[in-house]
């Protein structure tokens, strides 16, 4: 029986008790009149006991909710934060791999080193599969994709030098790594694409952690602290 259904009966014994009480003393019958108010006494007690017992049950209840509550919060925040420290690990050393990369088309120009470069950049983002989503993995093999094409060029146009195609392809793939912050806005008379150079990459990665969700969180909570502080002076 539901606890609504117990309440409605001890309201339904106490009402007809309570009616019987005063009907048999309308008749002056005291006796008859003082029995039929035992159960509306019994319904009151009843009453008291059941919600004594539906309070019970409502905290135990509450303290369970609570408790798994503050387990899943637990369990979530850990994960949460373990997530977090592999994406920074990761974050690290791929980016230290795309620096060294680049410093070397840099110094030499597009070469067949590319691929070794290429990868090593795959290698990275293999070992910290697990931890990383489609979307965050999308960008970063496009970037991959035009340093193996460097490399694949590179090393045809050192097979067959002069080959007109490979030389274009090379140089329109280099200027795309390193885009409009090193002065590579054209290519040929065309707009180099700008969607996979390093900027995009750091970019990618940076969103990826969170930095400047994270950087304008600590200057918001800097900037109470020093009004909590300035009104309490």
């Amino acid at each position: 029986m539901t606890a609504q259904a117990k309440y409605t009966a001890i309201a339904i014994v106490f009402a007809v008790s309570l009616a019987a009480v005063v009907l048999f003393h309308s008749f002056q019958m005291t006796v008859v009149s003082e029995l039929a108010g035992i159960p509306a006494v019994a319904a009151l007690f009843g009453a008291l006991f059941q919600l004594g017992r539906d309070s019970i049950a409502f905290e135990r209840s509450m303290r369970l909710e609570e408790e798994k509550n503050r387990f899943s919060i637990g369990a979530t925040s850990h994960m949460a934060n373990v997530v977090f420290d592999k994406h920074v690990e990761y974050c690290e050393r791929y980016i230290a791999e795309v620096f060294e990369t680049l410093t070397n088309l840099f110094r030499h120009g597009p070469h067949e080193d590319a691929l070794k470069h290429a990868s090593s950049l795959y290698l990275i983002r293999r070992a910290w599969s697990v931890w990383l989503t489609p979307e965050i993995e999308s960008e970063l093999e496009q970037f991959e994709a035009s340093i193996r094409r460097i490399g694949a060029n590179a090393h045809l146009v050192a097979m067959v030098p002069g080959e007109p195609t490979a030389i274009k392809a090379m140089y329109a793939e280099f200027a795309a790594v390193f885009g409009a912050k090193y002065g590579f806005k054209q290519w040929d008379g065309e707009d180099v694409p700008q969607d996979h150079a390093i900027e995009a990459v750091i970019a990618h990665l940076r969103s990826v952690l969170g930095i400047d969700e994270l950087t304008r969180l600590r200057s918001e909570l800097i900037r109470r602290a020093t009004e909590d502080l300035t009104r309490s002076a």
